[in-house]
């Protein structure tokens, strides 16, 4: 365990520790990402938690460093066995939605994790998966679908995230802002849903 990840030990699972100075410092040195990326594979929820939590806060600014891990990230997203690991990589997959080149790969995902477990991933995979419709019009009709078919779900944060999204890809409805966590995404233009690709 390198020295950046001996950081984002110990404490409660509820608390992001130093995760956010630990980003902090990678985004003022990137040359420490591997260190930091390295964490995903660390046996210690803690850790990997933490360092999938500090990783989203780097892709939020620097998704360029996250772009050569897409495939793994992937991978990961589908069988780590921690939520909060799902549920930020989950976001990081929104954040990378710059990257169109690669929005087969996020969204293939992305719509795996909609059949996810916890309430918190699928929540967080409704939302980028919305973001990606939205910036990619030629996705919407997909991701619509696909999220249609979440209304029956008998949790009430299920459905009202469900029903905010679905207003949002047939209508010109907002994104919610506390949804787009990229920088590059909040100054980007999203189209709205009259527009094509």
């Amino acid at each position: 365990m390198n020295a950046l990840i001996e950081r984002l030990k110990g404490g409660d699972i509820r608390s992001d520790g130093e995760a956010n100075d630990v980003a902090a410092d990678v985004l003022n040195h990137p040359k420490l990402f591997a260190l930091l990326y390295a964490g995903l594979a660390e046996p210690d929820d803690l850790v990997r938690g933490r360092s999938a939590h500090a990783l989203e806060q780097v892709s939020r600014s620097k998704p360029d460093l996250l772009l050569p891990y897409l495939d793994q990230l992937a991978a990961q997203s589908a069988e780590d066995p921690l939520p909060m690991v799902r549920w930020h990589l989950a976001m990081i997959f929104a954040n990378l939605a710059v990257f169109e080149e690669q929005i087969e790969p996020l969204s293939s995902a992305l719509f795996r994790l909609l059949d996810d477990n916890s309430v918190f991933v699928k929540s967080w995979a409704v939302s980028s998966l919305t973001i990606l419709g939205r910036r990619y019009p030629g996705l919407r009709a997909q991701v619509t679908e696909e999220i249609k078919a979440l209304r029956s779900e008998s949790g009430k944060a299920i459905q009202s995230r469900v029903r905010i999204a679905l207003d949002v890809l047939e209508t010109d409805l907002e994104i919610p802002p506390h949804w787009i966590k990229s920088e590059l995404l909040r100054n980007a233009k999203i189209k709205s849903s009259g527009e094509s690709s």
